[in-house]
Parts: C-alpha cells; structure tokens; sequence
C-alpha cells in the first residue's frame, strides 16, 4: 500500500490518497476517507445490492475481529480470505481489532492477552492466536492487536502499561508478519495508545519507531459505541496536536469510533486522514435520520425547516440500543441527538417529506418520513434498512464535501455552517 500527501492546508488538514494495494492494484482511495462499518463482513441491514444502490464508488469496508473471530476457522476452510468468504470482493477490506461502534467493557485485558467480546462471550487472544486469525482472513490491511483500555479517567498506572503492552504486541505482530508467507506484503497499522497523558503517547511513538508499519491508529481515547460521540474537543486538542507532530508525515492517521461531525471536522483539520462510518449506523439503530448541513455546494438545497429543539442529551442503557452483549459492565451512556431527526417522534405521523429535502438516496426518492415513522414504530425490518441508506449516503456526501472543502480552503466555513445548524436546534 501506496500514502501520497497531495496538499496541506493552512489547518494542516490534509488531502491524500491510498493506492497500489496487492490484490486490486487500480484502486485509488482519497484521504480524508470514510471506512464503511461492518459486522460480520456485512455493512448493517445493508445487502451487496442495497449497498451498491448508495454506491458504486470505491470503499474499504472496516471489518472488526471481534465480529468475526468465530468465524475464522470456516475461514481458512474456505482459503480465500474474508473478502471473497463473504462476497465483497471488489472492495478492499481493513480488519481492526475491536468493534468502534460497540462499547468494550473496561478492566477486562489481561498480562499477555486481550479480550473479545464476541455473542459467544469473552475469548481472550494473544499476538499469536490474532496473527493465525489474520492469516486467515487474508485482509488487504489490518490492525495491530493493542491494549487501548484508557480513557479521560485512566490512572497512571493503566495508562503506562497500556502503552507496554501495545508496543510488546506491536513488536510479536510485525515478527511474526515477517514470518508469514500470507501476510508479508499486507500492510499493518499500528496503534499508539496512552490515554489522555502526552508523555506516554510520545513514549509509545518512540518504542514503535523502529518497525515497518503502513500507518498508524490513535486509540485509548474512549471505550467504544457511544462514548466516542461525548469526546470533549478541548481535552482531545492538546494531546493530538503533540501526537501528531512526533508521527511521520508519509504514513495515513486513522482515529476509529463514532464521533459527531463537529469533532471529526477538527480531527480532519489537524491532520487526521482515515475514520469509519460508525456514527451513522449508531444513528439508524436508534431510528434516527441525519439532517445536519453536509455540504457548500449552492446547488443543495439548505435546510429552512424548523426542527424539534435538542437541549439535552438523553441517557440510554448500553446494550438497549445496539443489541450488544450486556455484562456487570454495563452502565448509562449519553446520546446527543442534534444531528438528527427521530423517526419514532409523533410529529412525524402525517410527514409526507422525505427525510431531507433536496437528497438523493433512494430512501428520500421513493419514501415519506410518514411511512419511514410507520416503519420504525412497528419494528419493521425495512426501518433501519432505508434509515441506514439515507444516512451513510448522507455521511459519504459529507467526506466528498470534507475533501472539496479543504481543496477549496474552505473547511472552517463548512464548520461553521455545522456549528450555526446546532446552535439553531440548542435553542
């Protein structure tokens, strides 16, 4: 795999793309590029055919271990990888270790494993066991194994080994990649981890210098599922802005999890080039439609409704929403709906609009958000599939706008026009 850095902005957001991957060598990818979320190698309520009916275009589809760790064994029985296993083959596939839009329960990593919460229960794995994994998933890229259990609360303690041991894991995978006859040539992403303590994450840059990865993963700032969307920017800042300087410049910045637009048009404009399309499967597992400002384009139309006022975050139980694994772990999150609308909501019961005015999803052509509030009230299965249409087609519109944007020199704009969409909806 092939990273060019194209331009810098002022910002030091930055335009580039990935290329010259192994198994399809024309494929060109831009950078700021949005990763489509799967589970269990499948894009959520999303069929082969309704995924091309968002798009054509060219994708890395995120493909979580923990979805598919049970798996792997019919995996390897099949010999051609995960890619062709589960019928995707014309996209390239990216395997992360954890499952960003599932909240992973802390305190569960032990000296020389960590644990995957799988439907299964929790299956502890090692360097080892995860690069026999690998092998047989045969991704185009995948991830390190890491221990990214921090977050804004993490003791000294916590953080300094969960440093150590992200470096001692980096180390046994890159040997053993080495090693491996299958995954030689496949890019590794390494993590660099430290939680909210600058000192350790330049300590963990430092220890990791010495290998030969394709890039790098920024972890241990959440847990996973919703907590990624409650970052708060001002404590993010100053730790990524060091971080990101100590990494090279020709080697892609991925930042995994769910967080709002707002926070990843930061992430976006200090030099982050990779995230992954959690967010707007969160929102559709809700029964949620996007409705923020995707775009400048003056060809779109703005959006001069009045929505229902969002002034609160409301509280939900991990496990509820999401269908994932509950365990004595399990506690109340906060979800912000701002950036949305939701379909269960009343006011939509003889809404004959579609969910935005001006889009072109093929929920939006053919469909009301008066027949899309029928579906989710009644918990038909069609709800979350036209809801998760419309919204990663609202969310892979954004990225194209992202990168317009900061070729145009105009990302604070598009910013900004986000922040006022907010403001407006806080009111």
């Amino acid at each position: 795999m092939k990273f060019t850095v194209s331009s810098v902005a002022k910002s030091t957001a930055r335009l580039g793309s990935l290329s010259e991957f192994t198994r399809i060598p024309d494929a060109v990818l831009e950078t700021p590029l949005l990763l489509l979320h799967t589970r269990g190698a499948s894009v959520p309520h999303l069929s082969y055919d309704l995924l091309q009916m968002v798009s054509t275009e060219s994708h890395i589809l995120q493909m979580p271990l923990v979805t598919l760790v049970e798996h792997t064994k019919n995996v390897k029985t099949f010999g051609k990888g995960i890619a062709e296993f589960a019928g995707l083959k014309e996209y390239l596939n990216y395997v992360p270790v954890q499952d960003s839009g599932t909240t992973t329960p802390e305190g569960y990593h032990e000296k020389n494993s960590i644990s995957l919460w799988t439907r299964g229960g929790r299956k502890l794995i090692d360097p080892q066991t995860y690069i026999t994994c690998i092998e047989a998933l045969k991704p185009d890229m995948f991830q390190a194994i890491f221990d990214g259990d921090t977050t804004s609360n993490s003791s000294m303690k916590r953080v300094k080994r969960s440093v150590d041991d992200t470096v001692k894991f980096a180390g046994i995978c890159a040997n053993l990649k080495e090693k491996s006859e299958a995954l030689k040539d496949t890019p590794m992403l390494a993590c660099i981890t430290g939680g909210y303590n600058i000192k350790e994450r330049l300590r963990c840059i430092t220890e990791l210098k010495g290998l030969n990865v394709a890039g790098y993963v920024l972890e241990g700032f959440h847990t996973n599922g919703e907590s990624a969307t409650n970052l708060i920017w001002e404590d993010l800042e100053p730790v990524l802005t060091e971080t990101l300087e100590s990494l090279p410049d020709n080697r892609p910045r991925t930042f995994h999890g769910p967080v709002t637009p707002i926070v990843l048009l930061k992430l976006v404009s200090i030099g982050i080039d990779i995230f992954d399309a959690t967010f707007p499967w969160l929102v559709a597992e809700r029964a949620g439609a996007l409705v923020f400002p995707n775009s400048l384009l003056k060809g779109n139309a703005p959006i001069t409704e009045t929505l229902p006022s969002v002034k609160f975050p409301i509280q939900i139980k991990l496990g509820e929403k999401d269908g994932s694994l509950e365990n004595e772990n399990s506690k109340d999150e906060l979800v912000d709906r701002v950036f949305e609308i939701n379909l269960k909501d009343k006011l939509y019961f003889n809404d004959t609009r579609p969910l935005v005015e001006g889009c072109s999803c093929y929920c939006c052509r053919k469909y009301s958000r008066s027949y899309v509030h029928h579906l989710s009230t009644t918990s038909e299965l069609q709800g979350p599939i036209l809801l998760m249409m419309h919204n990663l087609h609202h969310y892979i519109n954004f990225f194209r706008s992202i990168r317009l944007a900061i070729r145009q020199d105009q990302l604070q704009d598009l910013h900004s026009t986000l922040e006022q969409f907010v403001t407006s909806r806080r009111s």
